[in-house]
């Protein structure tokens, strides 16, 4: 994927890039993540495989002198994920209607304190939508974290970009987090942080 530079309104010393990391932007954007989302939640590797044969994008926003500011990723669902997301949600009591047509995720989306305010999580999430629309998605999945610092929370700014929420689910990654042994921020080793699951159809 050909990386491309974007010029926020918002911040005019901000530039996102959309594309696949080379080794050392996967590090550096892969120490971000974990910073916010938790010790080991994603490792370089797995930023790289992300992009291959355009299955998922990765944006990152970097200020003039090139200090990575935010970072989000988003990725295609296979069939195997979208029945399992529709099972979680049948049995909170939601029929979420994913069936027969592709689906994305909104995976992560992340912006350094020191940079909050300037609209970058607005701005990485339009150009994930972008992409997972391009890639002919009809709808578009993501869990925001129910967390008890309400600074930390992505609910807003979603339901501005037009998601609508489908159900609470407690301890939401508790299994993936087992399954690859990374460290809640705030619960540590047994997550049992709560999800909003929320829903954007494309047009």
């Amino acid at each position: 994927m050909t990386t491309t530079a974007i010029r926020t309104p918002t911040a005019s010393n901000v530039n996102l890039h959309v594309g696949a990391p080379g080794p050392a932007v996967a590090t550096e954007t892969a120490a971000l993540l974990n910073e916010y989302l938790g010790s080991g939640f994603i490792r370089p590797s797995d930023l790289e495989e992300l992009t291959a044969d355009r299955g998922g994008v990765l944006v990152r926003a970097r200020n003039r002198p090139g200090q990575l500011l935010g970072a989000a990723t988003g990725r295609l669902l296979g069939r195997k994920e979208v029945n399992a997301l529709q099972d979680r949600l049948s049995r909170a009591g939601v029929e979420a209607g994913l069936d027969g047509h592709r689906v994305g995720e909104l995976k992560s989306i992340v912006v350094a304190r020191a940079a909050r305010g300037m609209g970058l999580g607005t701005k990485m999430l339009a150009a994930s939508v972008d992409f997972l629309k391009a890639s002919g998605c009809r709808y578009v999945v993501t869990a925001s974290w129910v967390s008890a610092d309400p600074h930390q929370s992505s609910l807003g700014m979603l339901e501005r970009a037009g998601f609508a929420q489908m159900a609470t689910i407690p301890a939401f990654w508790a299994d993936d987090q087992t399954a690859a042994g990374y460290l809640c921020p705030e619960c540590g080793a047994k997550c049992v942080c709560a999800a909003i699951i929320l829903v954007l159809r494309l047009a």
